[in-house]
């Protein structure tokens, strides 16, 4: 086991809460940077990409290196607009802990919301940091009430605001009468230090440390520090936190090599460059590692680590590092390298729910235009680019209208390519609406040899894709049937009404290779095939994304919000009363609630709150909702099909 000591921590937050600022303060207080930059003027040092400087939001996740009181810090600085929650869903996976910020004027958002249940679904210990003292309308203890009230019974603030709403706020420790309530707290947590505590004998402070330590740890307690990061405020005493309460990664660096991958960026210089999280083990420069994910050997030709604002060869990562991989040309988001039972599962914070199309200015830039979206698409899978080249056609999925304003950005300033957006479409999905069979031969032309029959049944809401096997191994060598399952996802991206097909069980229920003939893509072939022959018999029922929402506001407005709710096809609890406004819990689909969130803040003057998360697809009829033709060639267009799985057609790759 190695001596060292780190932390891996991420800064999570709503939009415009101040992770950046809080990050820049921190890195100079650490002697990183000499001086702090500044979101609004371009020069804060993880907003890094051109974008991120031109616009003053963040787009990318940036890891930061440095070292405070002996303590290896990895921070990662996430984006906190939801349209990037992609970012800040990867780099959960690969977090010790988590610093949460709130403003002590908006408090706690709707983005919030999502972040915390995230962070409790790791269970990633969290210190929350409540910034902007220094704002008028500050108040800090209304926060934390809060967040008794809505995350955490036992949240402890351990310094309290000066001057709280005036610009030269500042903070001071709690004072002997607040400290015995968070002593009382933190012994609450332990039966030992309770029996003390009770016997009336106090608690030392190594104890009351060690105390409050394992109960951050066993998120038993919620430590919150309040500051103006702007100005330096309370930043000291986050970075003491991180290292007296969070967690030491671990650092066995004997044990077999273990890794996830949680980005992949494109370097003009080194090329393509894979972010990883090492759990345990080494990779070194010029090694081999096994991608579990992709059942391939993958060579790492050099290793990098980033320290503030660039990346330093080294020779070796080692456990409890993260760092980034030259090579590698296949690796993908969330491969695990090397043995997976250290690597945490993914958490999914939501999924893009809409989708555009990429027109390029100039039509000669059609394949330039659909290239460079390849590369953004591998830098984040949920773009999930498709490109059909007989109609012309380059889409992806996004989270927002936010979003398709940076791809234009950076599609003008990064590829050198003028592209607009069409307006988003919601993204519908499909699902059997009964049992059936569907099978396909292919055995011509020759050599080919692939007899499939599956089972088709529908499936619980939210269960996805899943697969299994009557036929033995006799018949269909494992292989295959490996093959078989692999490309599933590909074969369901469209089903019969044109959008991807979702919640159901595909059983294979007979088929036979053969010994010459077989090939592994014989067995995707006829698979594209059988399904959507079998997706024909069984029909299928058209999924709409719904939103849960919450809407806050004055009494006065509750009768035409509710109103509102009922004519977008949504349904809603009774409303509560809350000093004297109104509070309303409900469902409403997305197609029917774009943009709503104008709406309400129109119709109240700013007086009324919305905050939505993604809830899941449900049923809705099909005049409701839209159904699509098929694009690119058809698998129950055999023959063309055929011959476009064997290259005589040529269609794109994405197609």
């Amino acid at each position: 086991m190695s001596n060292r000591r780190i932390r891996n921590i991420g800064i999570v937050a709503h939009v415009d809460a101040g992770k950046t600022t809080l990050t820049e303060q921190m890195l100079y207080l650490a002697g990183s940077i000499r001086q702090t930059g500044n979101v609004d003027k371009g020069t804060s040092l993880s907003d890094a990409m051109d974008v991120e400087r031109r616009r003053g939001i963040s787009v990318r996740a940036t890891s930061l290196s440095f070292t405070w009181r002996d303590v290896q810090i990895n921070l990662i600085d996430t984006p906190g607009h939801v349209d990037f929650s992609a970012e800040v869903e990867r780099s959960l996976r690969v977090l010790d802990g988590a610093i949460l910020i709130l403003s002590a004027v908006e408090g706690v958002q709707s983005h919030t919301e999502t972040l915390w249940r995230a962070l409790e679904a790791r269970g990633i210990p969290v210190l929350c940091f409540i910034n902007k003292i220094d704002r008028a309308g500050a108040d800090a203890m209304s926060v934390v009430g809060t967040l008794r009230n809505e995350f955490a019974p036992e949240t402890v603030l351990l310094n309290r605001p000066v001057d709280e709403g005036q610009g030269d706020a500042t903070v001071r420790p709690v004072d002997s009468g607040e400290l015995e309530h968070v002593t009382e707290v933190v012994a609450a947590t332990d039966d030992v230090l309770l029996e003390r505590y009770l016997e009336g004998n106090g608690l030392e402070n190594e104890d009351f440390r060690n105390g409050l330590t394992r109960a951050v740890d066993d998120r038993g307690i919620l430590p919150a520090l309040c500051g103006a990061a702007k100005n330096g405020i309370g930043t000291e005493a986050v970075l003491d936190g991180l290292v007296d309460w969070f967690p030491d990664a671990r650092t066995d660096g004997d044990a077999p090599a273990s890794a996830v991958v949680f980005r992949v960026d494109h370097d003009s210089r080194h090329g393509r460059i894979v972010g990883v999280r090492l759990y345990q083990g080494r990779i070194r420069a010029r090694s081999v590692v096994r991608n579990e994910t992709g059942d391939r050997d993958e060579k790492v030709s050099q290793v990098k680590k980033s320290y503030v604002n660039r990346l330093e060869d080294v020779p070796e990562l080692e456990a409890g590092d993260i760092g980034f991989l030259c090579g590698m040309p296949e690796a993908r988001i969330g491969d695990v390298l090397g043995d997976p039972t250290p690597v945490p599962a993914t958490h999914t914070l939501s999924e893009p729910l809409l989708s555009v199309q990429a027109i390029p200015d100039n039509e000669a830039d059609h394949t330039k235009l659909a290239e460079a979206l390849s590369v953004l698409s591998s830098e984040d899978p949920h773009l999930d680019f498709a490109w059909v080249d007989e109609e012309r056609e380059l889409t992806v999925r996004i989270m927002g209208t936010v979003q398709s304003e940076i791809l234009t950005d950076v599609l003008g300033h990064r590829f050198g390519i003028e592209a607009t957006f069409t307006e988003p479409t919601v993204i519908y999905k499909e699902t059997p609406s009964s049992t059936g069979f569907g099978e396909d031969r292919y055995t011509m032309p020759k050599p080919c040899w692939a007899i499939v029959k599956y089972r088709i049944r529908p499936g619980e809401r939210g269960s996805g894709i899943t697969f299994d096997s009557e036929v033995g191994v006799n018949d269909v060598k494992i292989r295959y049937q490996h093959e078989i399952e692999r490309c599933l996802p590909r074969a369901l991206k469209q089903g019969v009404k044109g959008w991807e097909v979702t919640d159901l069980a595909i059983t294979l229920v007979s088929g036979s290779d053969h010994v010459q003939h077989s090939r592994p893509g014989n067995f995707a072939l006829a698979t594209h095939i059988a399904l959507l022959k079998g997706l024909t018999e069984t029909g299928t029922t058209l999924l709409e994304p719904i939103l849960a929402f919450r809407i806050a506001g004055p009494d006065e407005f509750v009768g035409k919000v509710t109103s509102d709710i009922a004519r977008m096809r949504g349904s809603f609890d009774p409303p509560e009363s809350v000093k004297g406004g109104f509070v309303l819990h409900g469902r409403v689909p997305l197609a029917t609630s774009l943009d709503y969130a104008i709406t309400l803040s129109s119709m109240t003057a700013g007086r009324a709150s919305l905050s939505i998360r993604f809830d899941g697809y449900d049923p809705v009829d099909e005049e409701l909702g839209v159904i699509r033709p098929y694009r690119g060639i058809c698998p129950l267009d055999r023959s063309k099909y055929i011959l476009k799985m064997r290259g005589a057609i040529t269609e794109s790759p994405t197609g």
